[in-house]
């Protein structure tokens, strides 16, 4: 696509209604018209001069979306599939990330080029949260690829949450292992990585945060904080995990189970939040890695 790195500007156009079906590009007519469903969310273009479109995601739904981010957000470590590793956006992103998307509203994600666009392969990757029923709920990841230029009134995910037969990909991430470490948590998760390296190093500053981003991700305790973007919830708590791993060592998973447990026991009563199993693997790998790490 496009580069506008030195050209964006946010930007949002309120009351944008779904078009007609004769608006609708040729190459999927057929599958608005046989399927007869609406939107949730759809792209939609407006030009700029004789040569460019501006893109807009259209929040179709009656929902005020809490993000829209059109760019990658996460990848896994290489050595530990479980473990998800934040994607630092860049200047360009934070540019594209959105918050409090209203109903009927569009905003600006990119741009094409009629002439440079026309004859690439082009990809959008778009992510947001739903809270629109209980079929709908959660993060949502939408991946779109064109042999050319996308046109307007493109649909992205149909109302009920079906994905359009030429859509690459619609996921709902739900899974704990699968869920991204969501925009607008970053600033304070950067803050506060900041200030565990002031304090300690950047070593046990870097555990703390992949310990705290397990714990952000599989949302067990006592209050949801990751529907509720609230990435520091338990921070004091990884922060104790791992001051204690570090000090009195681990020698297995159970060892790792044990020490949450008294960590949260301690924070919020006894019996109050069960750690699972699973999370005390994970963070038994990060552990490892990080004694491997500082002892090399």
């Amino acid at each position: 696509m496009t580069n506008i790195t030195n050209a964006f500007e946010q930007k949002r156009i309120n009351n944008i209604n779904w078009s007609d079906v004769s608006e609708v590009s040729k190459s999927i007519q057929n599958s608005v018209q046989t399927k007869q469903n609406i939107p949730l969310f759809y792209l939609h273009n407006e030009s700029i001069n004789d040569y460019e479109d501006d893109i807009y995601f259209v929040n179709n739904s009656d929902e005020t979306l809490s993000f829209v981010a059109p760019y990658e957000l996460m990848n896994r470590d290489s050595d530990c599939s479980e473990v998800v590793i934040a994607v630092e956006p860049s200047e360009r992103d934070k540019a594209f990330t959105y918050t409090d998307v209203l109903p009927k509203q569009g905003v600006k994600i990119d741009r094409q080029h009629i002439i440079y666009d026309s004859d690439y392969l082009n990809q959008i990757i778009v992510y947001t949260i739903s809270r629109a029923s209980k079929e709908m709920w959660g993060v949502w990841r939408l991946n779109v690829c064109e042999k050319g230029l996308f046109s307007s009134s493109y649909p992205l995910l149909w109302e009920g949450g079906a994905k359009p037969s030429y859509v690459v990909s619609a996921d709902k991430r739900n899974d704990p292992k699968d869920r991204p470490i969501l925009p607008p948590v970053l600033p304070i998760r950067q803050q506060l990585y900041q200030q565990w390296v002031e304090h300690y190093d950047d070593a046990r500053a870097s555990f703390m945060m992949a310990i705290t981003d397990v714990i952000y991700r599989y949302d067990f305790g006592m209050v949801g904080c990751y529907y509720n973007h609230t990435w520091d919830e338990y921070s004091s708590e990884a922060e104790q995990i791992a001051n204690r791993l570090i000090k009195g060592d681990a020698d297995n998973v159970g060892d790792v189970l044990a020490l949450m447990t008294a960590v949260y026991d301690s924070s919020f009563g006894a019996g109050y939040t069960a750690v699972p199993k699973e999370v005390a693997e994970i963070i038994y790998d990060l552990w490892l890695r990080h004694r491997n790490t500082v002892n090399k």
